[in-house]
């Protein structure tokens, strides 16, 4: 099941100009979302949408609170795109928003949207688990296993995850 799209924060809604991304207000985001929606071309890839939104969301593994008000948006695009390869983006850059939450690397998680982002980080949870029974190469399988660890509330096991992955690529 899909997050609840009622309890999401609107895209028009005005409260977006009151949030912040790494760069300044996010009164942006809602049109990059929109932009991210329709975009299936992977993160690492400049001029994707994907890419200004990992940048925007989680910027040097930092957080902020647009990023946990797009949190529930990100996921509905995964559950959109369940079965593809194009569920990867989404479902992993939700995984390092709450990684940074956890690690402290953020600020605390707005009370007004606390609902709908917990709500989706469960939903995430579920679409992950379910995403790892799929063919991924290593590199995305390694993510999707520490997208699971984040998402079950295992920070340490999530970084370590990641950090294994970094020291092999290395």
């Amino acid at each position: 099941m899909a997050p609840n799209i009622t309890t999401m924060l609107p895209l028009q809604d005005p409260a977006w100009q009151r949030l912040t991304h790494a760069y300044g207000a996010a009164e942006d985001l809602p049109a990059l979302l929109q932009r991210a929606q329709a975009d299936l071309r992977p993160g690492h890839e400049d001029e994707s949408a994907w890419f200004d939104l990992w940048s925007a969301l989680c910027h040097q593994g930092d957080t902020y609170s647009a990023s946990y008000a797009a949190t529930p948006h990100l996921v509905a695009m995964a559950h959109d795109r369940r079965g593809t390869d194009a569920q990867f983006d989404p479902l992993f850059l939700v995984a390092c928003i709450e990684l940074a939450r956890l690690e402290g690397r953020g600020p605390a998680l707005p009370a007004p949207i606390e609902a709908s982002y917990l709500s989706a980080l469960a939903e995430a949870r579920t679409l992950t688990t379910e995403a790892l029974a799929r063919h991924w190469d290593q590199d995305f399988r390694e993510g999707l296993e520490a997208g699971v660890a984040v998402l079950s509330g295992k920070a340490a096991a999530a970084r370590a995850l990641l950090d294994a992955g970094l020291e092999d690529e290395g």
